[in-house]
């Protein structure tokens, strides 16, 4: 299920939707975690059982077969100009991680590409 969650950044707050919880089944656990990285977070019980890593495993996978399509599909579409090359950022990726990219479609320049315009538009 996919929740879609209006944040105020006038607002120090932002509160995990009850529906969430309630349907993840983790409304009642006094212990969760909070998984953080650069664009994301993944909540989950502390201590999870072995059904709950499961589903978290599968979840995980869906999305990242969906988020993979759309970067290859993006990294394809991007003009990378005359000049084809890797940024500096990609370089920060372990080659095996770059590789797997590679294989799922997506194209290292075009990615570089629009890295770059990410870059410059921050």
């Amino acid at each position: 299920m996919k929740f879609t969650v209006c944040h105020d950044t006038n607002k120090k707050t932002l509160a995990v939707p009850r529906a969430a919880l309630q349907l993840s089944g983790l409304e009642g656990a006094e212990r969760l975690t909070l998984h953080v990285g650069h664009g994301c977070v993944v909540l989950t019980r502390q201590e999870p059982t072995a059904r709950e890593r499961l589903e978290t495993i599968r979840l995980l996978h869906n999305l990242n077969i969906g988020m993979l399509v759309c970067l290859a599909l993006d990294s394809r579409a991007a003009e990378t100009g005359p000049l084809k090359r890797v940024p500096k950022t990609l370089r920060a990726y372990d080659v095996a991680f770059l590789d797997m990219l590679e294989h799922c479609g997506v194209d290292l320049y075009g990615l570089g590409a629009l890295l770059i315009r990410e870059g410059d538009a921050q």
